[in-house]
């Protein structure tokens, strides 16, 4: 019986989608299984419902919803990216092999012949359109800002400095306060590098300027924290006095307001404001 190429596509588009959500699921039985919801809250970006999606591998996942999946988890985003496009490459690959793979006809020998010669004419025509480029501008075609690639996510500011969120201590996601209500947003941070914590503060990643928001200092010191250390981290805040949901993120800076881990997502609380 003759396999049609769509369907092998298909299926080996299916296998590549399985392979890479498989490390996923690995990524989220190493952090305790956290539901998707509760994946969700954390991203504050993306649904649950993509979350458990990228997990199936019923479909190749985007690089967004990678990415939020390994905010979500606390794992290194800069790794992950390399295990996504790594992941894109090998897809490729399988669909590159596809036409051999297919069931030949008694013609398939010409067929291949034509194929080889088509691939070489295609690579001389490109050689000749480079060296054409390069003749009459000088240098390689420079390439716009919506077709550079995008940025790594950069690593820590300093050297061997690695933190790791331990958990909320108080006003847990999703907790009801009242309009105009005071409380004390505590969480448990862990220094799990080897640099001791120095003059360090919490900063709003977008700090509220009117009612809209709920209302935070423009930093909090963190206690001294030498490696391998715990530490309590308690940011003052007043509710909004309109009801809604209010969500305020943070991240580690130093006096000068300089991010210590720019590939981190920001340890953050999310509130439902009632009346």
């Amino acid at each position: 019986m003759d396999v049609q190429p769509a369907a092998i596509e298909s299926e080996r588009q299916v296998t590549a989608a399985e392979r890479f959500a498989e490390q996923l699921r690995g990524l989220r039985a190493a952090v305790g299984d956290p539901s998707f919801r509760k994946m969700a809250g954390r991203s504050g970006r993306i649904s649950h419902t993509t979350l458990h999606e990228a997990a199936a591998g019923t479909r190749f996942p985007s690089w967004e919803t990678t990415r939020e999946f390994v905010r979500a988890c606390e794992a290194d985003e800069a790794e992950w990216r390399l295990r996504w496009e790594d992941a894109q490459r090998t897809d490729v690959l399988d669909k590159v092999d596809l036409a051999p793979a297919a069931a030949e006809a008694p013609d398939a020998p010409r067929r291949h012949w034509w194929r080889w010669i088509a691939a070489a004419a295609a690579v001389v025509v490109t050689a000749v359109i480079a060296v054409v480029g390069f003749t009459t501008r000088g240098h390689a075609p420079e390439r716009s800002a919506a077709e550079a690639p995008s940025a790594e996510p950069s690593g820590p500011l300093t050297a061997g400095d690695a933190s790791q969120f331990v958990g909320d201590v108080t006003i847990p996601d999703g907790t009801r306060v009242k309009v105009n209500a005071r409380f004390d947003k505590v969480w448990a941070i862990k220094n799990i590098g080897s640099v001791a914590w120095q003059h360090r503060f919490l900063a709003p990643v977008q700090p509220a300027t009117d009612n809209n928001g709920c209302r935070v200092p423009s930093r909090t010191a963190i206690g001294d924290t030498a490696p391998g250390e715990q530490v309590m981290i308690s940011v003052p805040v007043t509710a909004p006095s309109r009801p809604g949901r209010c969500w305020v993120g943070f991240k580690m800076v130093d006096e000068q307001g300089r991010v210590y881990f720019p590939s981190k997502r920001p340890v953050y609380f999310l509130v439902n404001v009632i009346a």
